[in-house]
């Protein structure tokens, strides 16, 4: 039902690559995912170069590398150097030896950018170009963002950690500024450390069942970003080992994320009989000429292809029907 990548999509990704990962207060440069999405979804050759039209007038340049050989995680300064890092090391050994290396030592920072560091490399991964791979490993390295140590607590469920994690911070407020300025702040109070604990065992489809249904019950636009991080994160698991760490993380993040969002209302768990229509959703979400709708309904097919969890329709039609 995914339509293939084309030439001109491709061609418009690299063009791409003069713009930096971030603009204005570091709010991501969604281009070329959404290029990728919409190409999955049959997005037209027009609606193509709109969207990078559209996308293109307001994103920063990508700047000039620093000379540095060992640019800093977490230094957005050295994005450029990070791009040229990865590029050479995936020369050097090739793409995949690089993945199984780096994403690893990756993980404990994928709350960057709100998740799209890992949202960006899932789909350069699946556009299988080493420019883009190095530009989405950049992202990640350049706004890097780890939280605390894991901790783990025996005979803790995914469904009371985030509950009780949602009742501390339910009156919460935060300084004005984006999703990772919030969760920033977040692991600075001392609160955070009541929460810091999450469960010793996680499974897939509670973690997909909970994102899923939290941002159903919502629409809300934090929670949005746990759904397709945490898509873009079993996308990776090819090239992670220790898949069990990696949701570990994920969760962490995803539970700090969603101590910050709009809506802060106690995880129930959400069916509702619907039947999938594929090509009319895509078309749908292509019409909206929304990045965040059609990157959501995009992850939202790729997750009901993994887990065929009704709650993925549920929320691709929750999404496209919200007023």
């Amino acid at each position: 039902m995914y339509q293939p990548l084309t030439p001109t999509g491709l061609k418009l990704i690299k063009k791409s690559h003069r713009f930096a990962p971030t603009f204005g207060p570091r709010l991501s440069n969604h281009l070329p995912m959404a290029i990728l999405a919409m190409q999955r979804l049959g997005a037209s050759t027009d609606q193509l170069n709109a969207e990078y039209q559209r996308a293109s007038d307001h994103l920063d340049p990508l700047g000039d590398a620093q000379g540095v050989s060992s640019p800093t995680l977490g230094n957005k300064e050295h994005n450029a150097n990070f791009v040229e890092y990865y590029r050479l090391m995936q020369r050097e050994i090739g793409t995949e030896k690089t993945l199984k290396k780096t994403i690893p030592f990756l993980l404990p920072g994928i709350s960057a950018g709100a998740f799209h560091g890992v949202i960006r490399l899932a789909y350069a991964v699946e556009l299988d170009d080493i420019d883009e791979i190095s530009h989405a490993l950049a992202y990640w390295s350049s706004g890097y963002t780890p939280l605390v140590d894991l901790s783990f607590r025996q005979g803790l469920t995914a469904e009371a950690d985030l509950n009780h994690a949602l009742s501390l911070f339910h009156d919460q407020t935060y300084k004005e500024g984006i999703i990772i300025d919030h969760v920033e702040e977040l692991i600075t109070l001392p609160t955070y450390q009541i929460i810091a604990s999450q469960p010793n065992s996680l499974s897939l489809e509670e973690v997909a069942r909970i994102v899923l249904s939290q941002f159903s019950a919502s629409n809300d636009f934090t929670l949005l970003h746990g759904v397709t991080g945490f898509q873009a994160l079993v996308s990776l698991f090819p090239f992670v080992e220790n898949q069990d760490l990696a949701l570990h993380y994920f969760w962490q993040a995803y539970v700090a994320a969603a101590c910050t969002a709009a809506y802060r209302k106690p995880y129930q768990f959400l069916h509702s009989e619907v039947i999938a229509n594929w090509p009319h959703w895509f078309k749908k979400a292509l019409e909206t000429d929304n990045d965040h709708t059609i990157k959501l309904t995009y992850s939202c097919a790729r997750l009901y292809d993994r887990f065929k969890l009704p709650e993925a329709l549920y929320a691709i039609k929750y999404r496209l029907e919200a007023k």
